[in-house]
């Protein structure tokens, strides 16, 4: 008994238990600022804290991408990240190492990639540095690559339709298997994630693959509805294994087991160009999954109705200094999500953070305690 039910307690309580103490952002008709702390790590990304049913985001910082943009034929940001309030933004044919403060520049003729550093440090006074050239890891062209969170692993994508995944210690980069399965159409996209050891990649014909990260195999073929189109983006959750795909103009959440979560086809009047996911788990409710932008500059965010399986947009970013097609997206922050960057074809870069409750106006501040009492 003990060992499937645990041991009887010695004395049984003849009065119920005290109620739990639930902290709540509304007390007596009004808001209880000094919560909003408590309440915050509960909060769905990109929402507000204390309100987890509103979306109100504003830019607070904007910039132009400088990095890795020579020799480039445009100005478009490729990757976009925030160290300690610095904003860095990559070219195009660029992805970040976030961890170590470097990126990687593909794309070239040696069918191989560069390292430079990404930001100042304390060992590298210098930005744009080359650091390594990398020559001959694919027989074409390299034309998609991404790095890990802790830049250990570099997966790159080749026109010739290979994979190869390398092992990256600072200096070398070792490889460790060559994965081959998209049928000679080039590599769009790629995905790491080493929190679920998995890998995902898009090609230019909607084929969609989810990869072992540790034992080097092919897993499955993601399904999301649609043919013919390119696969424009994937992203992986890092806290459930959820994985977003963009292929056309279809956004589709599949879990970790292949499954469709939920899906929604979009216009081709102002189409997608671009998808990122959140760290959203499933019990937050109406919590932003994924983030989309499009030929117009516009940024929209993404929630699940799990009852109907479909995607539904729940916010548009109204004060949005971007107006070229949207080529960057990633959302960020300390204790949670609440910060989102974007970046553009002209090379702009925005921060957009989630609004406090502390600056919203007073009617904006009464609309939300009669909504949450």
């Amino acid at each position: 008994q003990i060992q499937n039910f645990g041991q009887t307690p010695k004395q049984l309580e003849r009065r119920p238990f005290p109620q739990r103490n639930v902290a709540k952002a509304v007390k007596d008709n009004m808001i209880d600022f000094g919560v909003i702390g408590l309440l915050a790590p509960l909060t769905p990304p990109l929402c507000v804290a204390g309100a987890p049913h509103r979306w109100k985001l504003k830019p607070t910082l904007a910039d132009t991408s400088t990095v890795g943009v020579v020799e480039q034929t445009d100005k478009a940001v490729g990757d976009i990240c925030l160290v300690k309030g610095q904003l860095v933004g990559a070219g195009r044919a660029c992805t970040l190492l976030v961890e170590p403060k470097k990126y990687i520049r593909f794309g070239g003729l040696n069918n191989g990639l560069s390292v430079h550093t990404a930001m100042l440090s304390t060992r590298y006074r210098e930005v744009d540095k080359l650091l390594s050239i990398h020559d001959g890891l694919h027989r074409a062209p390299i034309i998609a690559a991404k790095g890990s969170e802790d830049g250990s692993w570099i997966v790159t994508g080749s026109i010739d339709s290979t994979l190869r995944v390398w092992r990256y210690d600072g200096e070398r980069l070792a490889l460790k298997a060559t994965l081959c399965g998209h049928d000679g159409s080039p590599i769009k996209c790629i995905d790491v994630s080493t929190v679920f050891g998995m890998i995902v990649t898009g090609c230019a014909q909607g084929r969609v693959m989810l990869w072992d990260l540790r034992t080097m195999t092919f897993v499955r073929g993601l399904q999301h509805g649609v043919k013919g189109d390119a696969a424009l983006s994937v992203a992986i959750n890092h806290t459930n294994g959820n994985v977003i795909t963009l292929v056309g103009t279809c956004l589709t959440v599949a879990d970790i087991n292949g499954r469709t979560v939920a899906s929604q086809r979009m216009s081709e009047q102002n189409a997608p160009t671009c998808a990122a996911a959140t760290d959203c788990p499933e019990w937050m409710d109406e919590g932003v999954v994924a983030v989309t932008g499009h030929m117009n500059g516009e940024i929209r965010l993404w929630s699940v109705n799990y009852e109907t399986s479909r995607l539904w947009n729940v916010h548009v970013l109204t004060e949005n200094p971007l107006t070229s097609p949207i080529t960057a997206l990633r959302a960020t922050g300390l204790e949670r999500q609440d910060t989102l960057l974007a970046g553009d074809r002209s090379g702009k870069m925005a921060v957009f953070k989630s609004v406090q409750l502390e600056n919203m106006s007073s009617d904006e501040l009464n609309e939300i305690i009669e909504e949450l009492c």
